[in-house]
């Protein structure tokens, strides 16, 4: 397996862990929130599965805009010589 598949991989989980960890942090928040007396077992079962959702959904878009991050950070990266650059510019 090369090294960009795995950067890849470990991406994707770091980036889904990081939002299913601020979805059971949001939902610790509303529990502590809402009153005891206000809140059923399915109300708390359907919010704490809305919350993973929503931050699977944030997992997802940390992912897509690091890989957007990653692949064109090449194109601006400094070249050294390149015809048509400004003298004194970047160097």
């Amino acid at each position: 397996m090369s090294l960009r598949i795995v950067g890849v991989v470990l991406l994707l989980l770091g980036s889904f862990a990081i939002g299913i960890g601020f979805g059971e942090l949001c939902f610790r928040l509303f529990v502590s929130a809402v009153p005891r007396i206000e809140l059923s077992k399915f109300n708390a079962g359907s919010a704490h599965i809305a919350y993973i959702l929503y931050g699977a959904g944030l997992g997802l878009a940390i992912f897509v805009w690091s890989g957007l991050a990653v692949l064109t950070a090449p194109l601006f990266k400094k070249r050294r010589g390149a015809p048509g650059a400004a003298p004194g510019l970047g160097s």
